[in-house]
């Protein structure tokens, strides 16, 4: 039984619910909207208990509501990238990441994760691509360039799920694990800093979904409909079952 993904309309930001198939639960980013309901409400929809947590890198549009969350849902574990990084300015939602990141909030143990990093959680295997170890300096944008990289397989699925990465990253980390994808989450909500040929070509994916909100100036999606078929969170949530479209052999 494969997993059930819902990526969330959130505007331009990233929220992934990943309900695994004995039961566990792990959200991915966490962004409040004032166009959508927020990430507390979301969650409330479709789930009751709330396992893990990741936060591909700490930047605001993927990030807000989560202390509302995970005060909730209280889950056991939150993976992070392990670099500090200060927004200017502060805000209390990334406070509260910091103090989860350093073990302060009791019920939740913090797992730095970096590229090569395995587990198993039902009946599927995750494997972390991202960040590379040590990390990138000196890019376009670090804490882009150092996010969290999933790829989530499952019998004969596999599911991408990039943060924010960018062509430093895509040309830095090791693409094999990631080739020959049932479905692709974009990098970077779609935008040309994201979008890397060479990656696609390795990573063959027959579904692209994008989280987005109104199109930027730098949107790539015609690119990405050329790879395979598009679609977005523009107008709503999208759901999807790996099994439903099968990983090539």
């Amino acid at each position: 039984m494969t997993p059930t993904y819902t990526i969330f309309a959130v505007g331009k930001g990233h929220m992934i619910l990943v309900q695994f198939s004995n039961g566990v639960n792990m959200l991915v980013d966490c962004r409040r909207s004032g166009n959508w309901p927020s990430p507390l409400a979301h969650l409330k929809s479709k789930i009751q208990t709330l396992d893990v947590v990741v936060i591909t890198h700490p930047h605001q549009d993927h990030l807000t509501g989560l202390q509302e969350v995970c005060e909730w849902y209280r889950p056991r574990q939150i993976w992070h990238n392990g670099r500090y990084f200060r927004p200017d300015p502060v805000y209390d939602d990334w406070s509260y990441y910091e103090r989860l990141r350093n073990g302060k909030i009791s019920f939740c143990t913090p797992v730095r994760v970096q590229e090569g990093y395995t587990t198993t959680i039902g009946d599927s295997q995750i494997y972390v691509a991202g960040p590379t170890t040590p990390n990138l300096q000196g890019t376009a944008d670090d804490e882009n360039n150092n996010g969290i990289i999933l790829a989530i397989a499952t019998s004969n699925s596999k599911v991408v799920l990039t943060g924010d990465t960018e062509m430093e990253q895509w040309n830095a980390i090791n693409l094999t694990p990631l080739a020959n994808a049932s479905v692709f989450l974009a990098s970077h909500h779609g935008r040309e800093d994201g979008y890397c040929k060479r990656a696609l070509d390795v990573i063959e994916p027959q579904r692209i979904i994008i989280s987005d909100g109104k199109p930027a100036a730098t949107d790539a999606t015609a690119k990405y409909d050329r790879v395979a078929p598009v679609s977005t969170t523009r107008n709503g949530s999208v759901v999807v079952r790996a099994s439903q479209v099968a990983a090539r052999a």
